[in-house]
Parts: structure tokens; sequence; C-alpha cells
């Protein structure tokens, strides 16, 4: 069994596809929705294997903090993360992500539940 954290908005469908095909689903937060464990706060004891949310999702709305800053344990724990972005803005969308250093792929909408399962393979 595999495990995705997920941020808010994540389509409830695709989460239970993810359940019924014997994988655990993990709410996270980005410090401001409370939706679930706070990203920054991730560590290897959480088990999670991918991360999944909208792309915006992951923009902090305080200044003092960057999209790299919010990473950081996402990064240090090496996991991959998918960002739905829809497939006509991923090419925009790539400035927003690589200069965070972290293990991506973004992931139109309506692909979201291939692509997560190939990246948990």
């Amino acid at each position: 069994m595999k495990t995705v954290g997920y941020l808010e908005g994540t389509n409830s469908e695709v989460l239970t596809q993810l359940f019924l095909g014997g994988h655990e689903t993990i709410p996270l937060s980005n410090g401001w929705d409370g939706h679930g464990k706070n990203i920054t706060h991730l560590s290897k004891a959480d088990n999670i294997d991918v991360v999944i949310g909208y792309l915006h999702k992951f923009i902090p709305v305080t200044p003092a903090y960057s999209m790299t800053d919010m990473l950081t344990a996402v990064k240090v724990n090496k996991i991959p993360i998918i960002f739905i972005v829809p497939k006509d803005l991923q090419e925009s969308a790539k400035k927003h992500v690589e200069e965070t250093g972290v293990d991506y792929k973004f992931a139109d909408p309506a692909e979201l539940g291939d692509v997560i399962m190939k990246t948990l393979k």
C-alpha cells in the first residue's frame, strides 16, 4: 500500500479511486486552509509516497515565505509532487516550480488518476 498526501480541492473521485486501489490518502494543509497536516511538517515517519494538489495551493499568501520554503520538507524527504495544472497552462507553470528543486510532474485534472498510478508504481 502506498500513501498519497493531498491538498484541499483534490478531486474526491480520484481519492476514492486511490482508496479502492488499496492506497491510503492523507489530507495536507498549506498552512492557511486548515485541511490536514501542515505540509511544512512532513517527515519520513509520515510514509508519504507522493503529494498532489492544485498548483495555487502551494503558493504562500505571505510574502515572507516562498514556494521553495513551503516545499522544503517535501524536498528533504524526497517526496515527489504532482501539481494539478490544466494541460494548456503547464508550460507557463514551469517557471513557478523549477526553482523549488523538488521532484515534480504536472497532471491535467482529467488525467490525474493515471499520473498518480504511474508515479506510485
